[in-house]
């Protein structure tokens, strides 16, 4: 079946007599414009096509359905800014650089009109996110002398420490998924980015399948730089990556030494020194070395003691959530077993990538589904931006943090 593009065509003229001449028909345009309809005309009421003006923003609303898990993300951003979706997009994909050249160049052009309030505040936001004081105070000082508004006030940033939210993979949480090889580099260059800022990190390793060289070699200097950086790793799933490696190496076989060290590194983590002592011996005998000497560190802290929330009715998120697996919402789930009202605190989550974030849509379209009204609280400016676009905003109610 065909449709027109560019609305109704006119009805043909009815038969002239043969003595008359058909006058000749205007050229039709290439790139006709799209009707407009006056206000004193209303639309056919069988053919209206909407706006057929598809570059503008939120023109296109694109659903993907999967009925049997019920998941379902919405990108409707038809009152969005496009600047406000872009710089949203860019943070989440980790390009901060990008989204902040996105969003300076956006407001020291202007022309925002009713989006300059939330382009600015992103932009203070994301200043504030990457420890940029001295430009924040000289947009401040742009921004009141340009609006005579008074601006926000810089906050000096808290030491993330280890918090309630941990248990859920919302603190610096990293997962693998699949296979430990080179296609796992930009996980690892997360949870790089992660250890060079925070005091503790979460990894998930329960669902690797296999695991190589390289990526063992990247994974390996990630732990290390742990290790060097005093960055504690609390690890799920670590018993059965040892034992993908163990599976693949063989004592008097001197193949795969980097898979060795992973195993041992990987023990040295988890605090458990009469296996990595084994494990040193048969390496030593294979490779004909002196055995790797155990650090004696702290013991790692058990995840269900950081279950506990200062507020027992309200569920945090904080941290930086990249690739999260499905489990990292499960506590969500099991909290709001129970209750009508769920409430989630964002206050201190910085970033969600798109992985995370369409889980987080999947666990509040469940929610909502079971009949949970969901509140979502203190997201930053960035954040509650992403939550527009993937339409988490349709399935929860999103207080927008105040400016």
């Amino acid at each position: 079946m065909a449709f027109s593009l560019f609305g109704k065509k006119p009805q043909p003229e009815p038969a002239k007599p043969a003595a008359r001449k058909k006058a000749p028909e205007a050229p039709v345009p290439s790139r006709p414009a799209a009707p407009r309809p006056s206000p004193e005309t209303p639309p056919a009421p069988k053919e209206d096509l909407g706006s057929l003006d598809f570059t503008a923003p939120g023109a296109i609303e694109v659903r993907e359905e999967d009925h049997s898990d019920h998941f379902q993300i919405r990108e409707s951003s038809a009152t969005m800014h496009p600047v406000v979706e872009e710089a949203a997009i860019l943070f989440a994909n980790g390009q901060d650089e990008a989204a902040l050249a996105t969003l300076e160049a956006a407001a020291s052009a202007g022309g925002l009109g009713t989006a300059a309030d939330q382009v600015w505040a992103m932009l203070f936001d994301l200043y504030q996110l990457l420890g940029g004081r001295e430009e924040f105070d000289k947009r401040a000082l742009e921004y009141s002398m340009k609006y005579e508004k008074s601006p926000p006030t810089w906050v000096e940033p808290v030491r993330q420490s280890l918090g309630p939210a941990l248990t859920t993979g919302g603190t610096a949480f990293v997962s693998f998924v699949g296979m430990l090889g080179e296609g796992a580099d930009k996980t690892v260059r997360q949870l790089e980015k992660i250890i060079a800022g925070n005091p503790v990190a979460r990894v998930d390793f329960g669902k690797l399948q296999n695991a190589d060289t390289l990526g063992a070699e990247m994974l390996l200097r990630a732990m290390k730089a742990a290790r060097k950086r005093k960055c504690e790793l609390v690890m799920s799933g670590a018993e059965k990556l040892a034992e993908l490696l163990k599976g693949k190496i063989e004592v008097g076989k001197r193949e795969d030494e980097t898979l060795w060290m992973l195993l041992l590194e990987l023990y040295q983590h988890m605090a458990q020194q009469d296996p990595f002592e084994e494990w040193a011996v048969n390496y030593a005998i294979t490779f004909e070395v002196s055995p790797p000497s155990w650090e004696n560190r702290p013991p790692p802290k058990q995840a269900a003691a950081l279950a506990a929330s200062a507020d027992p009715e309200v569920f945090p998120l904080a941290g930086e959530m990249y690739s999260a697996g499905s489990d990292a919402f499960r506590q969500l789930v099991d909290f709001a077993t129970d209750r009508d009202q769920v409430i989630i605190d964002c206050g201190a989550l910085k970033r969600m990538d798109f992985v995370s974030a369409g889980l987080f849509l999947n666990t509040l379209t469940n929610l909502q589904i079971t009949g949970s009204s969901v509140t979502i609280r203190n997201p930053n400016q960035l954040l509650f931006a992403l939550f527009g676009v993937l339409g988490i905003n349709q399935v929860a109610h999103v207080e927008q943090r105040k400016f």
